[in-house]
């Protein structure tokens, strides 16, 4: 498979297992995230256990102008094929709502939501072909919780921008949302660590409570994350501007 991706978020969770995803589909990648160190040493990994390029870009998405890497992929890798959009909480979180700061709001708003869409909106307009988006989401955005409910407030309006994009531009991107589960990531690590100490708890026994929320009685497995986004990637072209909820059946609501 001749296929070229970028992965936003790509040197840790959820982007990390979704560059794992499309490299073992044969994908060349430009992975992206902030931590210089620690991309490069995962384009190294990805290289040499798929036999693909993997190229680490050192870049902050929430800053204006970052949608320029589809400029630099396209240098470096030719026309895009697939994008994984996956970023991390805002800093603040878990946070209360009204502990939030103006420059909080303000940076989950450019991260979740001004991001893609320039990024898009840039793809739609220079890209050669036809390219899959896949906008990382969670159930939670249908149903805000107070921990992340910054993330989960501003993503609710990715499904409106995946439909928006989808239709206004067929011919140049398929794009479709990835409401997600619990997954133990480090960034998940990170927030459940601090939710269990506010209420006593082991770290342990907070995975254990966020787990029974599920009927599976379970979290999301590394693996499970990566078939699925490898599918979507490759997924028929009918399936566009669609939301897709993996999470175990978590959400209660319909």
């Amino acid at each position: 498979m001749i296929c070229s991706a970028v992965v936003t978020g790509a040197s840790s969770g959820v982007g990390l297992e979704a560059a794992h995803a499309l490299a073992s589909r044969g994908c060349d990648l430009l992975l992206i995230a902030r931590g210089r160190e620690r991309l490069e040493g995962v384009a190294r990994d990805i290289s040499a256990r798929y036999g693909v390029r993997a190229l680490a870009y050192h870049a902050d998405i929430s800053q204006r102008g970052s949608e320029s890497i589809v400029d630099e992929a396209r240098g470096k890798l030719g026309d895009i094929d697939v994008a994984v959009l996956s970023y991390g909480n805002p800093p603040c979180e878990p946070c209360e709502p009204a502990d939030a700061s103006w420059d909080d709001w303000e940076q989950a708003q450019r991260m979740y939501i001004t991001f893609p869409a320039r990024f898009m909106g840039r793809l739609a307009r220079v890209n050669g072909k036809k390219a899959t988006v896949i906008l990382i989401s969670s159930f939670s955005s249908r149903s805000p919780m107070w921990p992340t409910g910054l993330s989960d407030v501003v993503r609710a309006d990715l499904p409106a921008m995946a439909k928006l994009f989808s239709r206004k531009y067929p011919d140049r991107l398929r794009v479709l949302v990835l409401e997600l589960g619990s997954f133990r990531t480090p960034g998940a690590e990170r927030l459940i660590g601090a939710l269990a100490a506010r209420e006593g708890l082991s770290a342990n026994d907070y995975w254990t409570k966020v787990a029974s929320m599920s009927p599976l009685r379970r979290l999301g497995r590394p693996e499970e994350l990566r078939e699925v986004i490898a599918w979507l990637a490759f997924s028929p072209e009918y399936l566009t501007g669609a939301t897709v909820l993996f999470d175990g059946a978590t959400l209660q609501a319909v």
